[in-house]
């Protein structure tokens, strides 16, 4: 997709939005030896960072790797920017909001269980052309996304697949 400029309609699309990783942020850890990624990333309804900022987060946290796709929890906030980041690189995605009906005040947590498990599942399966891991990228948040965090160390302790986690909100 790319960025059209004002009375621009006519001009030929533009590439991708390309980043260079930004030094001052967070790496994640432990960096694994993956030439491509699955990504999970959220955060708080509320947060403020501009969309270049969240571009520039993910881009640097994914180091140059071939990200096959960026999951997030389709919420208002810091999912809908993440998106709109992710469209901005090139990066395919995929909202997976949460069941409020079904599952009630539960529906996040649940939502982000299935999330980490779609992208494990999303993994192996690439990994069979190279080797594939997860990255799991936490902006700002409040509970919902301290719950994405929990969940996500406690599945790198028993994944077979490398399991990147930054912690951004920190």
């Amino acid at each position: 997709m790319g960025l059209l400029l004002p009375g621009a309609a006519d001009a030929a699309p533009q590439p991708p939005l390309c980043l260079l990783p930004d030094p001052s942020l967070p790496r994640p850890t432990p960096r694994s030896h993956c030439r491509a990624l699955v990504v999970v990333a959220g955060g708080g309804r509320d947060l403020d960072w501009s969309p270049l900022s969240i571009a520039a987060a993910l881009s640097s946290a994914a180091a140059g790797r071939l990200v096959q796709l960026l999951l997030h929890g389709g919420a208002r906030g810091a999912d809908r920017a993440i998106e709109a980041a992710a469209h901005r690189l090139g990066w395919p995605v995929e909202a997976m909001p949460a069941q409020w009906a079904r599952y009630g005040l539960a529906a996040g947590p649940v939502r982000n269980g299935q999330m980490l498990r779609r992208a494990t599942e999303e993994a192996a399966a690439h990994g069979r052309t190279a080797p594939t891991g997860v990255l799991v990228v936490a902006f700002p948040g409040h509970s919902g996304t301290a719950s994405l965090l929990q969940q996500a160390r406690r599945l790198q302790g028993r994944s077979p697949l490398p399991m990147e986690i930054l912690d951004l909100a920190i």
